[in-house]
């Protein structure tokens, strides 16, 4: 008898860390945004459409205490750190499926990504990576680009139109890998260890004083100035 009580709690046990771990999910009506802040651990699966929407994957508690607020016209993709559980509760995978019509900014500051293969299109747009996820974009056609990163992440752009500038900052160690997204004017300021990747048409400013490396592809016209123990050069 006591043999059989103990098979019963191990399946019982079983089911139910199956049941927890298992993914549901949940569509939220939202206001309307145009910027994204991703602060969990999450992915972000970014598309560009006519009609807004935000679809989660996760498990049932996760869901439960995942926030999604907009302020200003910004998502805020979070949990709530005032909660005693949080030092301690795994949420397991996290999937965020986002469409929207307009795109202005993206950020990430915890150890999640926003990632897209799809064709992102904007006039101005501006991406911070503060923690050590990454943000990729892999079809991005864009005036005006910003990327700044100050923590340990990376970020991916690929595109096939030529933007009018090109603005990247590193204060930390990750990297922005940017040599598939042509701009005709590029401005590179690296004060960390992170390394730079550019394609530059026009003009290439570049300012290196701290460890990081500079690598460019194109012929522009270059004004450059390394004071620390990075690099610049030419090519990957």
């Amino acid at each position: 008898m006591t043999a059989k009580i103990f098979s019963l709690m191990v399946v019982l046990a079983f089911a139910w860390n199956i049941s927890a771990k298992a993914q549901e999910t949940d569509k939220r009506t939202l206001p309307p945004f145009t910027e994204i802040s991703l602060r969990v651990s999450g992915d972000v699966h970014l598309m560009q459409g006519d009609n807004q929407s935000v679809e989660i994957k996760a498990k049932a508690s996760t869901i439960n205490k995942l926030i999604t607020e907009v302020k200003d016209r910004k998502l805020v993709i979070r949990f709530s750190t005032t909660d005693s559980w949080f030092k301690s509760w795994n949420p397991g995978k996290i999937d965020i499926y986002i469409t929207i019509p307009q795109i202005d900014a993206l950020s990430v500051s915890g150890s999640g990504s926003i990632l897209s293969d799809d064709e992102i299109t904007s006039r101005i747009l501006d991406l911070v990576v503060s923690g050590s996820g990454d943000i990729k974009l892999t079809d991005l056609s864009a005036e005006k680009v910003s990327a700044a990163v100050s923590g340990s992440g990376d970020i991916y752009l690929e595109g096939s139109d030529t933007s009018d500038s090109f603005e990247a900052a590193i204060s930390g160690s990750g990297d922005i890998k940017a040599s598939e997204l042509k701009a005709k004017n590029v401005d590179v300021k690296i004060s960390g260890s992170g390394d730079c990747d550019v394609y530059a048409t026009d003009q290439l400013k570049v300012r290196v004083i701290g460890s990081g490396t500079v690598r460019y592809d194109g012929n522009p016209q270059i004004d450059s100035n390394v004071s620390g123990s990075g690099g610049f050069k030419k090519g990957r």
